[in-house]
């Protein structure tokens, strides 16, 4: 898959900003039949450890890297159907990750931000990688009307990579 660019990004999210309750209703319902999966994940991902409005950032953040995606027509297969994304997956990727950030756990702090930044420059999306990473930071200092703990914002993220690198595989 080709990298996503910062313009996609930006019409998703302008398009998703002007939606209606019925529109998100809708979309709701067809990222239920078009990636069961990922919606499940999301739903579940992290149990009792998240509140509700980190619960509420994760899905909203998650369909919109669905829609990021879908739109690039990452998600389409060569017949024209929508590639769906399986459990098994899932796993695979948040795997990879979490031994990702077992690494970098170990990284010296001195080395710390060239190894994310080497992260970032070799990673296949960056810029919708960098749209979650930037949306959750803002999230977390600007919040006025929910609580996203600082906590929590590091293992939000892996959890929406492993979407991106499911979509992206």
């Amino acid at each position: 898959m080709e990298p996503i660019s910062a313009d996609v990004i930006e019409k998703t999210l302008q398009r998703m900003d002007e939606m209606t309750a019925s529109d998100v209703k809708a979309l709701m319902d067809l990222m239920g039949k078009e990636q069961p999966y990922v919606l499940a994940y999301l739903l579940s991902v992290g149990g009792d450890s998240l509140n509700p409005d980190e619960r509420e950032l994760l899905i909203y953040l998650g369909t919109v890297i669905w829609q990021i995606m879908r739109q690039s027509s990452g998600l389409f297969s060569p017949d024209g159907s929508i590639r769906q994304i399986s459990a098994e997956t899932l796993d695979k990727f948040e795997e990879k990750n979490w031994k990702m950030l077992e690494y970098l756990q170990d990284e010296p702090e001195a080395d710390f931000e060239d190894t994310v930044e080497k992260i970032f420059k070799n990673y296949p999306q960056p810029e919708v990688l960098r749209y979650v990473i930037e949306s959750l930071m803002a999230e977390s200092e600007e919040a006025e009307d929910y609580f996203i703990r600082d906590e929590n914002i590091g293992i939000m993220a892996i959890y929406l990579k492993t979407i991106i690198d499911c979509f992206n595989e």
